[in-house]
């Protein structure tokens, strides 16, 4: 169990970034108190006609935020995987063959130690990993302290410099895709990169706390909530810290939420749903629908975003759950949740993981476990092809400072049969 807690507890500060996947701020009602606000609609509002119209529109955008573990979309393709290896004082870029289960510097020339910089997969530094069409994107921190992009082809390649010399720190999580291009945010702007023609467009000003969470038409959906305007009216410190977290939350869960749909070229904003944040203890987008379940509840919602039309999904969904994170892969909803049968005893907790089928409405518990090691014992989905995924197959422990990765099929994944197969380092 102590495996269990410290791996939960470095768990919780990444799960804190996710904030449009766990968006309830769901906890028991204790009562409005005197200086409370006013309960927010607990109904859920949408504008399927604003809806029709952005389908319409020039442009058509998508976003793979939903696939993505934690909200941060890796370096995938249906073939392969991409990522930066520690290498001691260096790191490699390199790319896992999900059909050859192996991990190979990106390099292709022949002989190579892959030692120096001499090696096309030599980087002084780690970079941060992005797939736009036909070409990979890196990004990362110069030694003068400015950040600096590069893109090459996905097989390998020459590498060019499509941006560099920006003042401040920026993060390459792609929000949202276009025609082999990424949008990105660039010193407090929408930025669209296309590698192939090496150029940068930059488009309208973030709103404050712009938080993607998926694509519709030629817009980025993000989340709002009127929470911290709530917090600033109502909280009142007492001094008493449990006593003032209690009434944060009491405050927080009589919010409401709004998903709205942002023009990153016109800066134009346009609210498409609302609904009561303590009724919801996640959230989601996935091809034109918003996925939700409300805290305590047996079934998941989906909510169809041009028509406004609702159906329940998994009836049989066990309430008891903790649900931390959520992420689709293979049409089915992947839902990592904590099940504390006793509360107060944590030796008792159980981590689990469940697979809803977003068409036939089907929940499956998978109950395949990785190798060990300190972190997760679930066999965390990392990226996926027609027949496989990639997935951790041990994690990390001292000594060894990374997970070991492998394949396993899909049939056996959902019938919990261990074939997964370790990816072999070819270097």
């Amino acid at each position: 169990m102590e495996r269990f807690l410290k791996r939960t507890t470095r768990a919780a500060l990444g799960v804190a970034l996710v904030a449009f996947l766990l968006a309830g701020c769901a906890g028991q009602e204790t009562g409005q108190s005197a200086s409370a606000p006013p309960a927010s609609e607990s109904a859920t509002q949408t504008n399927g006609s604003t809806v029709e119209k952005l389908l319409d529109g020039e442009h058509t955008l998508t976003s793979t935020v939903a696939r993505a573990y934690m909200g941060t979309p890796a370096a995938e393709t249906d073939s392969g995987f991409y990522e930066c290896v520690g290498q001691g004082e260096h790191f490699l870029l390199c790319r896992i063959d999900y059909a050859a289960r192996t991990r190979t510097p990106l390099c292709g020339v022949e002989g190579c130690a892959h030692g120096d910089e001499s090696c096309p997969a030599w980087r002084a530094g780690w970079r941060e990993l992005a797939v736009a069409g036909d070409w990979l994107l890196e990004g990362g921190m110069e030694q003068d302290g400015t950040w600096s992009l590069d893109a090459q082809p996905l097989g390998g390649g020459e590498r060019k410099n499509v941006l560099s010399g920006v003042q401040e720190y920026t993060s390459l999580i792609p929000m949202a895709e276009e025609e082999g291009s990424l949008w990105i945010a660039v010193e407090g702007k929408a930025a669209r990169v296309d590698p192939a023609a090496g150029t940068v467009e930059y488009g309208a000003a973030l709103p404050e706390g712009f938080q993607p969470v998926g694509a519709l038409g030629g817009c980025i959906l993000h989340r709002t909530s009127d929470g911290d305007a709530l917090l600033n009216e109502y909280y009142k410190a007492t001094g008493d810290l449990t006593a003032d977290e209690q009434q944060q939350q009491d405050i927080l869960n009589r919010a409401t939420a709004t998903l709205a749909a942002w023009d990153p070229r016109t800066g134009e904003d346009t609210p498409l749903a609302q609904w009561a944040a303590e009724e919801y203890d996640l959230a989601l987008v996935w091809d034109g629908k918003l996925l939700r379940h409300g805290a305590g509840r047996s079934n998941f919602e989906v909510t169809d975003l041009a028509t406004g039309g609702t159906t329940a999904l998994g009836e049989n969904w066990p309430a008891e759950q903790t649900i931390q994170t959520a992420y689709v892969r293979d049409g089915r909803l992947m839902v990592e949740t904590v099940w504390k049968p006793e509360p107060d005893n944590s030796d008792t907790w159980k981590e689990c993981l469940f697979a809803l089928d977003l068409q036939s409405g089907e929940l499956t518990e998978i109950t395949l476990r990785n190798h060990g090691g300190q972190g997760t014992a679930l066999a965390r989905i990392l990226g996926e092809n027609a027949d496989n995924f990639y997935v951790v197959c041990s994690t990390a422990w001292e000594g060894k400072p990374e997970s070991l990765m492998a394949m396993v099929s899909k049939a056996d994944y959902y019938a919990g049969v261990d074939s997964m197969e370790p990816i072999r380092d070819v270097f």
